[in-house]
């Protein structure tokens, strides 16, 4: 079955890195949005590879994540509604990176919100997660949490990047899901737990 994600590196040829707040450099205060091919956040390695392998079943297997990518929307995809219709957002690709036979998986969730500046210029915002554990990307931050023995609340999207890049084990779970877009159910490999 079809995986929504799995030529997401076909629609960014061009990958760039994007500025991020905090750094010392004179144009870092803003995250560009203005490219119309995607950029990575805060990660300046892409994949190797322009597609995905084909998945296979890792159900039970213990994986060590190779690195893991937050990946920001093109300018020209189109902006989205929070459900109280207050903020407009787009969804970021978050692609983890397995090292058992080249597998990787996508995890729904990671947002971007629109922000204006002052010379009515659009920007992203920092990509967010949830914290209520109610999708893929954000029962992954719970998972993290657990295994740091930590409130949810108290984990920032840079500890838990860094985290996620420095080679961690964990379990796999395969899980059936439903691909929002086309309505087909997909087995993903997920991860279970931490260890």
């Amino acid at each position: 079955m079809a995986n929504e994600f799995e030529n997401i590196e076909e629609d960014f040829p061009e990958q760039k890195t994007a500025t991020v707040p905090g750094v010392t450099d004179e144009n870092s205060s803003d995250m560009i949005a203005a490219s119309a091919a995607g950029t990575t956040y805060d990660w300046t390695t892409a994949p190797d590879t322009v597609k995905a392998p084909p998945r296979k079943d890792l159900n039970d297997k213990t994986v060590t994540i190779k690195k893991a990518d937050i990946i920001l929307p093109p300018f020209s995809k189109p902006w989205e509604k929070t459900r109280d219709k207050t903020k407009d957002f787009k969804y970021c690709g978050f692609k983890l990176y397995y090292d058992l036979e080249g597998q990787q998986e996508f995890y729904s969730g990671v947002r971007v919100f629109k922000v204006v500046d002052d010379k009515k210029n659009e920007k992203y915002s920092p990509p967010s997660i949830p914290r209520d554990r109610q999708n893929q990307a954000s029962q992954l931050l719970g998972k993290y949490a657990d295994f740091k023995k930590k409130d949810i609340n108290e984990v920032s999207l840079r500890e838990f990047m860094g985290f996620l890049n420095s080679q961690p084990k964990a379990v796999i779970k395969t899980e059936t899901v439903k691909n929002p877009t086309n309505g087909e159910t997909i087995q993903k490999n997920m991860i279970s737990k931490f260890v």
